[in-house]
């Protein structure tokens, strides 16, 4: 065989390995350009929430912001969220649900910012009550001891419309609380992506992000959930009213906040 013959050959190779690598890709949402000075975040996923699609959505713009990211979802959320649906929906880089634990303190210890796109209440408990008897609350709980900066959808809680007990609402209240007391950022899951962004100290995307995020307090929308965050975005807007649905929970640095800055939480209908 000559060289002209097996020149044809490779050159015929390489067309067909390009072509399918393009059909593979198809369909598929862009490869996020890593920011060189954003910072390092670590996603830890939890199950018994909702909201995964608007969650994941929010985690591919904090994709896009960070310098390193890693995901890692916790043994019991496995089968509601899998690694298939964070790489093909948030397009995140790097998974760890196989890691060992000592890998994962590792990046836990190398990341800037923990990020819980669906926080759900029985880690927040643990947390609030700094019990380490599972996987996924000892992370938060290590976390915070190290001075890490968590943010935490707050709106996922899938028992916040059903709950009536005034006992339980203000248990829940004192947990949501301490969690604030911890350091703990709490905030709707639409807005993981503007709090992290804040929290890492970069600049709002544009005039209307202010507006964006009083979205608690504007006429016509009302909360399952109001906290210091809540209260926080409504003075930033300049609203003088949070509008909060019936049986709604308010914590108790919110209302705090909300006297001290003359907010009015008002319960719709």
């Amino acid at each position: 065989m000559d060289k002209e013959t097996i020149r044809d050959i490779v050159k015929q190779v390489v067309l067909e390995l390009q072509k399918t690598g393009e059909k593979e890709t198809a369909g598929k949402p862009p490869r996020q350009k890593q920011a060189l000075n954003g910072p390092n975040i670590l996603n830890l996923f939890h199950a018994g929430v909702g909201k995964l699609d608007q969650a994941l959505k929010q985690v591919s713009q904090i994709e896009a912001i960070a310098a390193r990211s890693s995901v890692y979802t916790a043994g019991d959320a496995r089968s509601y969220v899998c690694g298939g649906d964070v790489r093909d929906k948030a397009g995140t880089r790097c998974i760890l649900d196989t890691v060992k634990p000592e890998g994962l303190q590792r990046v836990l210890a190398k990341a800037d910012i923990i990020v819980l796109p669906t926080f759900c209440f029985k880690v927040a408990a643990r947390v609030a009550r700094m019990t380490c008897d599972t996987d996924d609350s000892s992370l938060v709980l290590s976390a915070l001891m190290q001075g890490k900066t968590v943010v935490a959808a707050n709106d996922g809680f899938l028992f916040l419309n059903a709950l009536t007990n005034q006992t339980l609402k203000k248990e829940v209240q004192a947990i949501l609380s301490k969690l604030e007391s911890f350091g703990m950022m709490l905030c709707a899951t639409e807005d993981l992506y503007r709090t992290v962004k804040r929290a890492a100290g970069l600049k709002a995307d544009d005039k209307s992000s202010a507006k964006d995020n009083a979205t608690a307090g504007s006429a016509g929308e009302t909360l399952s959930l109001v906290t210091a965050k809540e209260v926080q975005a409504a003075v930033d807007a300049k609203e003088s009213v949070i509008r909060m649905a019936p049986g709604g929970i308010v914590t108790p640095l919110a209302r705090d906040q909300a006297k001290e800055y003359a907010i009015k939480i008002e319960t719709a209908g």
